[in-house]
């Protein structure tokens, strides 16, 4: 046996990914499908790891093919992961009998590998396998995985876009995301096209007979892992229960508004009255429900309006009445007040979220405004 450094490595990072799927499976907080999901992917990706292991270790198995079994969960980690994160987005997501056939290409593959455990005799299995961990193998093969690789890609990309699509939404609803933005998912999903990536180059460079940078890849590809399952089970356990997601129809916008331009006009003059005048911004969880209400429409209609008249998400629209408010703080106090003291009092209530949107609007940083304020009350 030979218990090098990448076997070491790869053993750590499998057992955090079973202690981890463990306690997603028994987990009873949250949603239990969500969860058991994630659990299955973390569950299928210490599997691998565990037979990486085996393999750089010169243990073998009894049965040399079931070292290629796992091979075909990389069929099912974007199905899988795309499922998830349908369930996490939406709240009334479930599936259907249609959702099976994303499953077909692993069913395919599954078989495939089975057949051979099955009916090909120890030593054909073992001729092949070894062919396969020495990457020894035909055109057609590599041609293969790369089509492999391709497809956990493109449902990362799927993910991304529900991802993006979510972000969108729930701007045009809150004024403050930084406890629902699902920074963390936003974050696994590319931590997994990067370790898809690192891995297509672990596998691709054994062709050219570059042992230095295939072993370089493969400590790279178990670091990235380590610091990912770490990484997302702060992130993912930390999250708020108290927001669960949005619906369907909420993702579909203005489809059958009957919002004429006159009625679009008068409300966008309300609510700038309502907005100047009652200062709604200062209260840190407005939404658009709050302010729908005071302007007696719908919560839809008000996207609408402010979409359509301010070219802005409820978000921005709203930061942007915070920001000022901060720079008219901070001009009549000038010195006299922190710039922590003219957030809180704007309706800010995340430094991250405030310095971000001070920048986007002003092309400053707060404390940069700030400096320059006394020349600004020279003039």
């Amino acid at each position: 046996m030979n218990y090098n450094l990448g076997a070491l490595l790869s053993f750590l990072v499998a057992f955090q990914f079973f202690f981890v799927a463990l306690y997603l499976f028994t987990n009873k907080k949250g949603n239990k499908r969500n969860n058991g999901l994630l659990g299955l992917v973390f569950l299928m990706f210490a599997i691998s790891l565990m037979d990486f292991t085996i393999r750089v270790s010169d243990i073998v198995l009894p049965i040399p093919f079931l070292h290629l079994i796992d091979d075909g969960f990389f069929i099912l980690y974007g199905p899988i992961l795309y499922f998830y994160v349908l369930g996490v987005v939406y709240r009334d997501f479930k599936f259907k009998i249609s959702d099976a056939l994303h499953l077909i290409p692993f069913l395919i593959c599954t078989i495939y590998l089975i057949y051979h455990v099955i009916f090909v005799d120890l030593e054909a299995q073992s001729e092949v396998t070894q062919k396969v961990i020495d990457a020894e193998l035909p055109a057609w093969f590599l041609l293969g995985s790369l089509v492999i690789y391709i497809h956990i890609l493109a449902y990362l990309w799927f993910c991304w876009n529900t991802l993006l699509k979510y972000q969108s939404i729930i701007k045009d609803q809150f004024s403050s995301i930084d406890e629902i933005n699902l920074e963390w998912l936003s974050f696994m999903i590319k931590a997994f096209a990067g370790i898809t990536v690192i891995a297509i180059i672990n596998n691709v460079i054994p062709v050219f007979g570059n042992v230095f940078i295939h072993y370089s890849s493969m400590i790279l590809l178990l670091i990235v892992s380590f610091f990912f399952i770490n990484r997302v089970l702060v992130k993912a356990l930390n999250q708020p229960d108290i927001f669960s997601g949005i619906t369907r129809e909420e993702s579909k916008k203005y489809a059958s508004s009957n919002l004429q331009i006159e009625e679009l006009k008068q409300y966008r003059m309300e609510l700038e009255q309502l907005m100047k005048g009652e200062k709604m911004y200062l209260n840190p969880e407005l939404t658009t429900q709050d302010l729908a209400k005071e302007l007696n429409i719908s919560a839809k209609m008000l996207s609408q309006v402010i979409n359509q008249s301010f070219k802005r998400n409820f978000f921005d629209f709203v930061n942007g009445y915070r920001c000022e408010e901060v720079k008219e703080i901070l001009q009549v106090h000038d010195k006299k007040i922190t710039i922590l003291e003219a957030m809180y009092q704007s309706g800010f209530n995340s430094k991250s979220s405030f310095n971000k949107e001070f920048k986007k609007l002003t092309n400053q940083t707060p404390s940069e405004y700030k400096r320059s304020l006394p020349k600004i009350n020279e003039n």
